[in-house]
């Protein structure tokens, strides 16, 4: 179950999205994103979710861990034939560490929870074009 501290610190963190080769635009919490609005109409797309692998349930893993759920996820979205961006999470503060994820484009919001919950994930970022970022829960932070 996820607790009041998580979901400060998912309020607290920037979701970086590439837009392209080393530029990057970030996405808070509650808040509309031109930037994000921009690359979606560029990418002729309505939606994009953060999600990633990292630390299921939030339990800290090894690196080596962490990054062959990273190259499963990856796997995984080619498989679905899904289009994604490289995506990283940079929390604000200084005990938390930055997390690489994807930006899935035009995945709605159902199945972007199920796809979180099969990483063990508690939460996604989603994000629809001239909306703003919003925090979708899994069932696993109820739990």
């Amino acid at each position: 179950m996820i607790s009041q501290a998580q979901l400060r610190g998912y309020r607290a963190t920037t979701y970086t999205v590439e837009a392209q080769s080393g530029e990057w635009i970030g996405l808070r919490l509650d808040q509309p994103s031109p930037e994000a609005d921009a690359l979606l109409r560029r990418l002729q797309a309505r939606t994009l979710c953060c999600v990633n692998a990292w630390n299921p349930r939030s339990r800290m893993l090894p690196v080596n861990r962490n990054m062959a759920a990273h190259q499963r996820l990856r796997r995984d979205l080619r498989a679905r034939g899904w289009r994604f961006r490289s995506h990283i999470g940079v929390p604000d503060q200084p005990n938390w560490h930055p997390e690489p994820g994807f930006a899935v484009l035009d995945i709605d919001q159902q199945k972007a929870v199920r796809l979180a919950e099969t990483y063990g994930q508690y939460a996604v970022v989603f994000y629809e074009r001239g909306g703003i970022a919003e925090l979708l829960l899994t069932r696993l932070a109820r739990r």
